[in-house]
């Protein structure tokens, strides 16, 4: 393994995410003149390659311990100590040498890497060199072979265990690359492995007369987007906060025992906010921030997953059914989800059975870990107990007795004590029934030790969880005031959140490990031969892309804090334009009246009432639309749209909220922002409502960088990190002459002669606001402003002068938007403000996956067939940094001539006048119809002939 060094930062960091891997044999390796560099530790395991701060790191466990057996020949280790060294930079070699104590603590706190290693030496960690250790024993199979290590395919539902899977992704794909004996030689060096986190624990016991070992082993999920703990839902995926697999395995000289029981929070769009009531005192509210329609497809994406890994799910849910709470709403919605899917499970071949079997605490705390299980719990899922069996095998004879073939899928509000419990008794009644049925009773020390596991379990994941959350600062979102520091609110909601300003050490060390900082890159394990079928992919992108047009309309309006039950039809399909929309974006401001009490604690009536409204607009054609997000920000809302046929292209959707009002406190300015990805295209969309006033000119700007600072997403994402922005909304740009000249330009529509004086057309053109945004020219009058319900401009005291203050802007660094239409709707007229809209052509790449893996497998096996496998290029005098054969260079360039100029033409050019232009009609002048902006995709050449130039002027 090598990688180059530089002390040039830029080329150093432009160049750290490749490394070159060799898979050879130990004996060919001269290691004489080697020098050893980890003179206080062992190697115990790699964990994978990361790269922090332009620099690539090894990481390796360096000290462990025993803690769990669940068979004979399978042992796990709790990882207790880590190193990492730097691959490609000398600059923290010190810190392997240093013997003195001050000096060593020095560079560990200015080591890049120390957090992370902090991290993993927690204890929280462990692994298995014997067995992939998110598989659990149904899926791996029994093994009396301690050296077999089986690594679990990377399945949706195994992978979400996998902690240091951005580490070691480039070295499962390269492992995957090599033939199967090479594999098998591959993880039989136990090299890499696989970790998780969460417990685990074996206890020695009897069973019939003989010694047993009896293991629970928990394991937390990470790949769910923003929050992985706390009152938080699912995400598009279908992954959710709080999730845990538990397996239970009992192991005996003649049986092996294994039950798998998982947990989570409501897998739907939801979290929680506290608000004030009128007595100033704290109360929570449960939030849908998304539609039914979009969080049923989270949801059925969640038991899909299950479904397709166990076969038929029985959910246990916890929650009170009182919806006078927010537990008791929580749980209403839950049920609703449930219905609806249950209503289309007629094809799919799994059953989903729900049970609700609220427990309280002090019922709980009464009967004990360690006591009988209670009746009347167990008799509501006794039918699935027995339906689903478990995994019995007979270690004598070697075959299995039985398998499970269903899972119990239990969820409470914060999913700690409550699930725990549930786990315990169904876990013991498997164990009662499993041994009755191959005529074993078991001790009553069988029973007591298993609810001291389930117990010790609880208590280690909750300060596992409760450990990290409690450095946590407060949320600092649009509408959440923050929770106490109690263990009853657990997790705070910055934990992992899209929606973070700051964060703290702890957290930046697990989005580091989980490769979620803005500024990390993938690493790329550089194989000469993948870097040919990765240029042929590209070459052949056809065969597996398709191009895909989508239409998207979108909308700024300024309701002036009313709701209205006139028809929007005109507003919403307006006439003479596109009538298919495949995505609808729709800002709206001052939905509630500005007041200090709506910023406080704002009424989402008002937004709901619009949201609806424009819904049944939408769905009056036959096209059918459902609200994909909305949010809202004191009077500011956000509506995003998507057509139900056009769902399963959308993914990855995180919001983000910032004020702007009173320097940051206040809900009355800012912005709203959207963040999602359209097939492989990542979009943005942002609704913003900045400074008021005619010469607020420089609040505004302060507004827009501070939006475009402080709106994030996961990984530390900005507005500016995606392939399409719109940004939309109340500007309260001005126009910069008197009233009367203002309305005697709007009256001879001389739009551009006003647009010369528009405040936001100025600063854009100075590079200062939205720089790099774009506009569809204007040619409507000003949208502001109206006395309410007419077409006069202000004719108050105040006298305002007409201006655009409602805009939208757009921004595609690719150049894959086509503007269609801006214009507003001048005969909506309840509002001082006018609805403006503009439409866009978009232009996505659907990459067919399948197709894909495919191809470059067989372009993969074709290379290896005609050239060999990587060892052989590497070690042949086979230039192997250009393997593409059938591509040539051009000549070098030279002062007469540039290699970049098409068909030899000479680099130097004599620009004439158009009033100079030669006789000779082959000379050569500057084509017009080239556009200014040089990054601008078009067919246009930069040159054309004098014949060219005077036939395009006469036409």
């Amino acid at each position: 393994m090598s990688s180059s060094h530089s002390n040039d930062k830029q080329k150093h960091k432009d160049s750290a995410n490749k490394v070159l891997v060799e898979f050879i044999h130990r004996d060919s390796l001269d290691l004489s003149s080697f020098r050893d560099i980890t003179p206080r530790s062992s190697l115990l395991g790699f964990l994978g390659l990361i790269n922090v701060k332009g620099n690539i790191y090894l990481g390796f466990v360096t000290n462990d311990e025993f803690i769990a057996s669940p068979t004979i020949a399978e042992r796990i280790y709790r990882i207790t100590g880590v190193e990492f060294y730097c691959l490609d930079n000398d600059e923290y070699d010190d810190l392997i040498y240093q013997e003195e104590q001050l000096e060593r603590e020095k560079l560990v706190m200015e080591y890049p890497a120390e957090s992370v290693n902090k991290l993993l030496s927690s204890g929280a960690f462990f692994y298995s060199r014997q067995f992939d250790v998110t598989s659990n024993i149904q899926e791996r199979g029994v093994s009396t072979d301690s050296d077999s290590f089986k690594l679990i395919a990377d399945t949706d539902y195994f992978c979400r265990f996998q902690w240091n899977r951005f580490m070691m992704n480039e070295f499962m794909e390269f492992r995957n690359r090599l033939s199967i004996y090479e594999q098998h030689k591959f993880d039989a060096t136990g090299f890499c492995i696989i970790i998780a986190r969460g417990y685990a624990k074996t206890v020695n016991t009897e069973i019939n007369g003989e010694e047993a070992l009896l293991t629970l082993i928990s394991k937390q999920a990470c790949l769910k987007e923003g929050p992985l703990f706390g009152d938080w839902g699912a995400d598009g995926n279908g992954y959710t906060s709080n999730f845990v697999e538990s397996e239970i395995v009992v192991y005996c000289r003649k049986f092996v025992l294994s039950y798998v029981i998982v947990r989570g929070n409501v897998p739907i769009y939801w979290e929680m906010e506290n608000s004030k009531n009128i007595l100033s005192t704290n109360t929570k509210r449960i939030v849908f921030p998304r539609s039914f329609e979009a969080s049923q497809h989270a949801f059925s994406r969640h038991f899909e997953i299950l479904a397709n890994q166990f076969g038929d799910v029985h959910i246990i849910n916890t929650l009170s059914q009182d919806t006078r709470t927010y537990k008791g709403m929580l749980c209403h919605a839950y049920q609703q989800h449930i219905e609806y899917l249950n209503k289309t499970l007629v094809e799919t071949g799994f059953q989903l059975l729900y049970s609700n079997i609220p427990i309280p605490t002090a019922r709980m705390k009464k009967l004990g870990y360690t006591g009988s299980n209670p009746y009347d719990i167990v008799s509501l899922i006794s039918t699935s107990l027995i339906d689903f069996g478990a995994l019995l095998y007979d270690n004598l004879d070697q075959n299995f007795i039985g398998k499970q073939l269903g899972i119990f899928r239990i969820n409470s509000f914060d999913c700690l004590k409550k699930v725990d419990f549930l786990g315990k008794i169904i876990s013991q009644e498997v164990l009662e029934l499993a041994f009755r049925d191959v005529g074993i009773s078991l001790d009553r020390d069988v029973y007591t030790k298993h609810g001291q596991l389930w117990h010790e379990n609880e208590q280690y994941l909750s300060k596992l969880t409760s450990k990290f959350a409690s450095t946590s600062d407060k949320l600092q979102s649009s509408s959440a005031t923050s929770r106490p520091s109690t263990m009853k609110s657990h997790i705070k909601k910055k934990y992992l959140s899209g929606v973070v300003v700051e964060s703290k050490p702890n957290e930046i060390a697990i989005l580091k490990l989980l490769g979620r900082l803005q500024d990390q890159t993938s690493l790329s394990l550089h194989n000469p031969i993948h870097d040919y079928v990765s240029r042929e992919l590209k070459r052949q992108a056809q065969l597996y892309t398709s191009p895909l047009d989508i239409n998207l309309y979108t909308s700024t309006f300024n309701v002036n804090g009313s709701t209205y039950d006139g028809d929007i039809t005109k507003w919403i399909f307006p006439d003479n334009t596109l009538k298919d929309y495949d995505l609808v974006f729709i800002g709206l401001q001052e939905i509630v009246e500005l007041n200090p009490q709506q910023m406080v604690n704002t009424d989402v009536k008002n937004k709901y009432h619009w949201e609806q409204k424009i819904l049944e607009c939408l769905n009056k054609n036959e096209n059918k639309y459902m609200v994909m997000w909305s949010g809202q920000l004191g009077g500011l809302a956000l509506l995003l749209y998507v057509k139900q046929d056009q769902l399963k292209h959308i993914s990855n959707i995180e919001c983000s909220f910032k004020k702007t009002g009173l320097g940051g406190v206040s809900s009355n300015k800012g912005g709203v922002a959207v963040s999602f990805k359209y097939c492989d295209t990542s979009f943005c969309f942002v609704s913003s409502h900045l400074a008021a006033g005619l010469t607020n000119v420089e609040e505004r700007h302060n507004n827009y960088k501070t939006l475009s600072k402080g709106i994030q997403f996961s990984k530390n994402k900005r507005i500016k990190n995606h392939d399409i922005i719109i940004w939309l909304g109340d500007f309260n740009y001005r126009i910069g002459l008197p009233n009367t000249h203002v309305k005697q330009l709007i009256e001879a529509k001389k739009f551009g002669k006003l647009f010369e004086f528009d405040q936001l057309n100025q600063q854009m053109a100075n590079g200062e606001s939205f720089p790099f945004y774009n506009e569809l020219e204007i040619k409507f009058p000003p949208t502001y402003k109206f006395d309410n319900g007419t077409k006069t401009y202000d004719t108050s005291e105040k006298q305002r002068i007409p201006a655009w203050t409602d805009r939208i802007l757009y921004q595609s660094p690719t150049n894959i938007v086509k503007p269609l239409v801006y214009n507003c709707d001048q005969d909506l007229i309840f509002s001082d403000h006018r609805p403006v809209y503009a439409m866009f052509k978009i232009t996505v790449n659907v990459i067919n996956n399948s197709i894909k893996k495919n191809l470059s497998n067989q372009l993969y096996e074709t290379y290896k067939k005609t050239h060999g496998g990587i060892n052989d290029i590497l070690t042949s005098s086979f230039d192997y940094l250009d393997l593409d054969d059938t591509k040539t260079l051009p000549p070098p360039s030279s002062d007469k001539q540039k290699w970049w100029l098409e068909r030899g033409m000479s680099a130097k050019v004599v620009i004439n006048q158009l009033d100079e232009i030669p006789v000779d009609g082959n000379s050569m002048v500057i084509n017009p119809r080239r556009p200014i902006n040089p990054f601008v995709k078009t067919e246009q050449p930069e040159f054309i002939t004098k014949s060219d130039l005077l036939n395009m002027l006469s036409k």
